[in-house]
């Protein structure tokens, strides 16, 4: 039979290691998340982070547990209230548009005005999408002669936007639906700098419909 000395020297092993498991599952590290809904167009400032304690084991590769590193610092996408800020997510320099896309070196960016969803695959268009432009010209407008015409294949799209200028959609949070109602106003694409008189001219006088181009 197993001596008394014996049960107690099981018991007291069992008590000391259920409490190291304790003392490790309950162990928490402080990250840096966003203090409230950050858009990607300024630098931060202390107002915008906070620092809350989670699970260590949670704790995602690249977060930042003091907000002294990611003052003045410019986020490359925006980031909502809780979520927790990431070193690889940080720059030094702003990204040119909200939805974190840059454009591209040597690279102009155009706005198209779109004044319906009808020209733009139903409203579908999202920043990131390749487009193709047909550009239609507008009776009065345009040369006599001219024709619908194919302007560029596969353009990049920076950004989508409202018909105040805002970003279209983008900017809903989890607790606002006020943009429900807005409308898509233009399409900011990436063209070659020859391109740029010729779209400067299309713009004056024509209306544009975008095709969604496929990955190649």
């Amino acid at each position: 039979m197993i001596g008394q000395r014996t049960l107690l020297a099981l018991a007291v092993t069992a008590g000391a290691l259920a409490g190291i498991l304790y003392y490790v599952g309950a162990q928490r590290s402080p990250v840096v998340v966003a203090a409230r809904d950050i858009d990607a167009t300024r630098p931060l400032v202390n107002e915008d982070l906070t620092v809350v304690s989670i699970p260590a084991d949670a704790v995602p590769a690249g977060a930042l547990a003091d907000a002294t590193g990611a003052v003045g610092k410019l986020l490359r996408s925006p980031l909502w209230r809780g979520q927790v800020v990431l070193e690889p997510a940080l720059s030094d320099q702003a990204a040119l548009f909200h939805t974190g896309l840059a454009l591209p070196a040597g690279m102009r960016a155009v706005a198209l005005p779109v004044s319906s969803a009808a020209q733009a695959v139903g409203g579908a268009i999202v920043p990131g999408a390749r487009v193709d432009v047909i550009a239609v010209p507008v009776a009065g407008r345009a040369p006599a002669g001219r024709t619908a015409e194919l302007l560029l294949q596969a353009a990049m799209v920076l950004d989508v936007r409202s018909e105040t200028g805002t970003p279209f959609g983008a900017l809903m949070t989890k607790a606002t639906a006020s943009s429900l109602g807005e409308r898509i106003g233009g399409v900011v694409i990436a063209i070659d700098p020859g391109e740029e008189v010729r779209f400067a001219d299309r713009v004056a006088t024509s209306t544009f419909v975008l095709a969604l181009a496929g990955s190649r």
